[in-house]
């Protein structure tokens, strides 16, 4: 089967989690036998890097051209259309008739297959109104916000074949397509570039993410503010780190024990120095690739449902969505070495189970074979 696979960033191990778990996506597919083509865009806000080598990936260069009346009329009516940039349209359109099965990765690539006759589906990451709130009408985000959104509605309501990443995204779109074939693949990654974490002493806990995206800057603010001061009266030893672009713009406090280091070279290598992923997520949708990561690592985890959305129960994923659950359950892993061991052997396991290439890639190979038998 000949499959392409249209991504809105190229596959980096240590690119943006989209990135990071496309690098899966594609060794997955590969794995069970299938021929795969890659196009993916690069443009001027995407990671640096080129994809890994084995992979076969186009990458495509986009400038970034002034608005013109012209083209915002067109994003009137097909939102967040930049991916149908002349450039990218065509190398999707000249790999596409190769191709049995078009996988659009992201919603942000959702119209690409326009005008395309090959049967494609769309793997929708997060759902938009769960994610960020518009905020005020007069302001920039809720302008950019409003797009997203349309452009969400429009992929859901053009495709027949949808994938979602978590239950709860999958139960959405049922509802929100009821004559659309739903089906839940999880996001994964390649083991390969997530070695164990020791787990030593003295504890750390940290978090990781990026600042612009809503949910996470309110789960920081949560953490540093309102979990943090108790955990660390429990545990005085104990140290925060927080991580990631724009952290160090939010303004959070310097309460005794935290530092806040902004945006580090490799999220791996961030979560391999701690003893506990801490994060208070107080709303969101869709799977966290930082709590994916901590998996991946062994490090345990403590966080609320909408963090540990679309992971299995595992004793290395503690949740509660009280503060007081919270700050007893990493207060008593930051303690307890054994305990963190323990749980982080299970986060592993649970990983090597369910969220590698292969395991999480068999759900789009069933899928695709029915989107063929459809023709």
């Amino acid at each position: 089967m000949k499959v392409l696979v249209v991504l809105a960033q190229p596959p980096l191990p240590e690119g943006g989690a989209p990135g990071r778990c496309a690098v899966a996506l594609l060794r997955g597919l590969i794995a069970h036998g299938l021929e795969v083509k890659a196009i993916a865009a690069r443009r001027e806000f995407s990671a640096r890097g080129e994809p890994p080598e084995d992979l076969p990936v186009e990458v495509v260069d986009l400038t970034a051209t002034p608005p013109s009346w012209r083209s915002r009329l067109q994003r009137l009516r097909r939102p967040q259309n930049e991916l149908c940039a002349p450039a990218f349209a065509e190398c999707v359109r000249e790999a596409a008739r190769d191709a049995e099965v078009i996988h659009l990765e992201e919603t942000e690539t959702a119209w690409c297959d326009d005008g395309i006759s090959v049967p494609s589906l769309v793997h929708v990451h997060y759902l938009v109104r769960r994610d960020r709130p518009l905020g005020a009408p007069w302001r920039q985000p809720f302008r950019h916000g409003l797009e997203v959104l349309l452009a969400e509605r429009a992929a859901i309501r053009r495709h027949h074949y949808l994938v979602a990443s978590s239950p709860l995204i999958a139960d959405s779109l049922k509802q929100r397509a009821p004559l659309a074939h739903v089906v839940h693949a999880p996001l994964s990654l390649d083991p390969q570039y997530y070695s164990r974490a020791s787990l030593d002493e003295p504890p750390v806990a940290g978090v990781i993410g990026t600042a612009d995206w809503p949910p996470t800057a309110a789960a920081m603010r949560e953490l540093v503010d309102t979990v943090w001061p108790e955990v660390r009266r429990r545990v005085p030893k104990a140290r925060l780190v927080v991580a990631g672009r724009g952290t160090e713009k939010l303004g959070l406090s310097s309460a005794s024990g935290v530092e806040c280091i902004g945006e580090v070279p490799s999220a791996a290598a961030f979560l391999r120095g701690l003893s506990l992923l801490l994060f208070p997520l107080p709303r969101g949708s869709g799977m966290k690739v930082k709590v994916l990561e901590a998996l991946a690592v062994g490090v345990p985890i403590v966080t609320t449902t909408a963090g540990a959305e679309g992971i299995d129960a595992n004793p290395g994923v503690v949740v509660t969505d009280e503060t007081a659950g919270l700050v007893e359950a990493a207060s008593s892993i930051l303690l307890d070495q054994h305990e963190r061991l323990e749980r982080g052997r299970s986060a592993r396991e649970l990983f090597e189970r369910r969220f590698t290439p292969k395991p999480a890639t068999e759900p789009l190979l069933e899928l695709y074979e029915r989107m063929l038998g459809a023709r």
